[in-house]
């Protein structure tokens, strides 16, 4: 379950404490909850005028197929309640984890930026590849 927060962030820096967080109405802050309990939190904010750049942190009882499911439920969130056209992602080469679950979602590898991150994107048009 994908759930906006527009007040209360204490939720979000529960779930991310080393998370800066700035409260903006172009900053989507989604609480990811499954059975009832909150595991994790994902941020889009504006990258430019097509794109949103997100971050995650999810906890250790939302890996493999939870977390697979959540990173699509919030895709489609944000693509059923935003006119963006791109969700993107900067990953650090060392998190093998998060590359591998940004292939497992479809997501499209776009190279490596500036700082030597990875960076993905996936498509308001692109099918998910959720298993």
């Amino acid at each position: 379950m994908i759930e906006r927060i527009t007040s209360n962030f204490r939720r979000v820096k529960a779930l991310a404490p080393q998370w800066d967080l700035i409260i903006s109405p172009q900053i989507y802050y989604l609480i990811v909850s499954h059975s009832g309990e909150e595991v994790g939190v994902m941020c889009f904010h504006p990258c430019d005028e097509e794109g949103l750049l997100m971050h995650v942190e999810l906890g250790h009882d939302c890996r493999g197929k939870k977390a697979a499911a959540a990173y699509e439920a919030a895709f489609q969130w944000m693509f059923d309640n935003t006119e963006y056209e791109t969700l993107l992602g900067r990953i650090p080469g060392e998190t093998r984890h998060a590359r591998i679950m940004a292939r497992h979602v479809g997501a499209k590898i776009d190279g490596v930026d500036c700082d030597g991150l990875n960076c993905y994107s996936v498509s308001r048009f692109q099918e998910m590849r959720i298993a």
